[in-house]
């Protein structure tokens, strides 16, 4: 074929990429995959049938323009953080909903049960936690105790920081166990269920310490609480993974699984450091009423339990 019977058929070609290219035609950028794999074959052709160094050379500073708006633009995307936030995160989790229930059960059945036998039989307590413990608990939300673990402004840095230590630590403990088949990090949860519901139960039945625990704990534990467990959802996937790697060998299957749980993991640590804030600077002030906690902390278990029900499902 001669060069002006090629450049008269493929002239409609290239004038419908240049006019992509120069943005006259943005209704049509979605064919330009399409369109610039025609363009590569006709260079091509243009340097197998040794067509002009002008042809040549115009066609593969074209086709350079092309690859460059496919693979050289970087695309508009959200802060990696704020999307792991407000979309991985919560589908991530609602795609774990089993662990996640089976965590729930692990939590909440076994605290709900132990409170219930504390309550009904109080010296079951004993069975759990020592009498000294006890004795610490109870004389700690005593309400004469104004500053809960505080000692003034000073006193509240240096409890964030040992919050933010002890329930990020709890949280990355409980991860790392589920790495062992995912029981130590199912046992975790079952401990720190029955220890609250231990506590709980057995200051709940005092009436001088019922209404200072529970004005205390409403707000942060809708973070905490849920860090831990999302914590155990996590090393639970895990240990699944090399427990019934399917089709991969067990070093991907581990892989894939870590790379499917990283967001569920930095939220949980997110949530857990938010828990240490809100139970350094709020929990335990005394400025603050009980019936200001507790409506601020019913507002906060209502957000997280409509953050994971709602979040992330509206379609990027």
């Amino acid at each position: 074929m001669k060069q002006k019977q090629f450049e008269a058929e493929h002239a409609a070609l290239w004038e419908k990429l240049a006019a992509i290219l120069k943005g006259d035609q943005p209704d049509a950028v979605e064919a330009l995959p399409t369109l610039y794999r025609r363009l590569c074959q006709c260079l091509a052709l243009a340097i197998q049938r040794g067509y002009s160094p002008a042809l040549t050379d115009y066609l593969q500073n074209m086709v350079s323009d092309c690859h460059k708006r496919l693979y050289g633009t970087a695309a508009a995307r959200p802060m990696t953080l704020r999307r792991w936030m407000l979309e991985e995160f919560p589908q991530r989790v609602r795609q774990e909903w089993r662990l996640v229930l089976l965590a729930m059960l692990a939590f909440w059945g076994v605290g709900l049960g132990v409170g219930w036998l504390v309550w009904q039989q109080p010296h079951w307590a004993y069975s759990f936690i020592s009498p000294g413990q006890l004795r610490e608990f109870q004389s700690m939300y005593q309400p004469s105790a104004a500053a809960i673990g505080r000692g003034g402004a000073e006193g509240d840095v240096v409890m964030f920081g040992f919050y933010i230590w002890n329930n990020v630590s709890i949280g990355f403990r409980t991860f790392a166990g589920g790495i062992f088949g995912g029981i130590p990090a199912l046992l975790s949860i079952v401990f720190n269920g029955l220890h609250g519901g231990v506590v709980a139960s057995w200051l709940s039945k005092d009436p001088i310490t019922r209404e200072t625990f529970w004005s205390f704990v409403v707000t942060h534990s809708s973070f905490e609480i849920t860090g831990l467990m999302l914590s155990g959802v996590a090393g639970m996937r895990l240990g699944l993974a090399l427990i019934s790697p399917g089709r991969l060998t067990r070093r991907h299957a581990l892989f894939a699984a870590s790379r499917r749980m990283f967001p569920v993991l930095v939220g949980a640590a997110l949530m857990t450091a938010l828990a240490a804030f809100f139970e350094a600077f709020w929990s335990a002030s005394s400025a603050i009423t009980p019936a200001t906690k507790f409506a601020v902390g019913g507002v906060c278990w209502t957000l997280v339990i409509g953050f994971f029900l709602f979040a992330g499902r509206r379609e990027r």
